[in-house]
């Protein structure tokens, strides 16, 4: 599906996510003195085609870039911002070792045969950004330890950080006045494992701090529709209970999916049983 770049609120802005190549969701916070996007997107391309928009949309420049994560997707396209990038210190020490790879294809293949890289996310990179001979990364200049507050002038952005299974450095950008978050990729699962994992002890506390924001919508790192609040409780919720679930009963998968089916009194549905297999996978 093609991009869409849509108002949330009189301040904020996103880019729509695109699977084909794994772009990820855009984030943009206007205030009256400046102007924040939230990640670099997964190549200068991306980058540019949020940049059209907002012309568009008749928006500022850029005067701030923040990184949620060091995921490849969510940062390749740093080259074409001309603005301090901001990241958390984890994310910029990451950064500045990746910066200096090689990413040429035999490269590639070589870190996804030694377990470094995954083959979704090469496959991603090749497809996004066939010719990599120009691809220029480099390292955040601003980093921050747990939280930091950025006054755009009407509207402030909060960075907070939440970890998780999917990026110990993951970053969320919560805009207080506008009752919104960008959540990017930090509730998903680890991949860089196989099967993909949720361990409770990470889950949990992010969950809890999410909910604890006075947020109306989150915007997931890759969903096409904004996450209303209910919807989040929702499946916190059910996170939770399969976690404890798992915690309680152990490996054995046909016990726990038992007890989830006595719980619901209904068959399980697809993310019940993807639940229990990252939990699983976690123990």
């Amino acid at each position: 599906m093609p991009h869409r770049f849509e108002q949330v609120t009189p301040r904020v802005f996103w880019l729509t996510p695109e699977s084909t190549t794994d772009r990820p969701v855009l984030g943009v916070v206007v205030g009256d003195e400046g102007l924040l996007v939230v990640d670099a997107g997964n190549s200068p391309a991306h980058a540019h085609a949020l940049f059209a928009a907002m012309a568009a949309a008749g928006l500022p420049p850029v005067r701030y870039l923040v990184i949620t994560h060091w995921h490849w997707d969510h940062w390749f396209g740093i080259s074409a911002f001309d603005a301090p990038v901001i990241a958390h210190t984890a994310t910029r020490r990451i950064l500045a070792a990746q910066a200096t790879w090689d990413w040429g294809d035999a490269a590639l293949d070589a870190r996804v045969a030694q377990g470094v890289e995954i083959a979704f996310c090469r496959d991603m990179i090749k497809a996004e950004l066939p010719d990599r001979q120009h691809l220029r990364l480099r390292a955040p200049d601003i980093a921050f330890t747990g939280a930091m507050e950025i006054d755009l002038g009407g509207v402030t952005c909060r960075l907070i950080h939440v970890g998780g299974d999917h990026a110990a450095d993951s970053i969320v950008v919560h805009v207080p006045e506008a009752r919104v978050a960008f959540l990017s990729d930090c509730r998903y699962e680890d991949l860089y494992v196989t099967p993909r994992r949720y361990t409770a002890g990470k889950l949990f506390p992010l969950l809890d701090c999410l909910l604890e924001l006075d947020v109306e919508h989150y915007f997931g790192g890759h969903e096409a529709a904004p996450i209303p609040r209910t919807e989040l409780a929702t499946e916190a919720a059910q996170l939770r209970l399969v976690g404890e679930t798992v915690a309680r009963l152990g490996a054995d998968r046909a016990a726990v999916l038992a007890a989830l089916a006595q719980k619901s009194g209904q068959p399980l549905d697809e993310d019940t049983l993807a639940f229990a297999d990252a939990f699983l996978a976690g123990l």
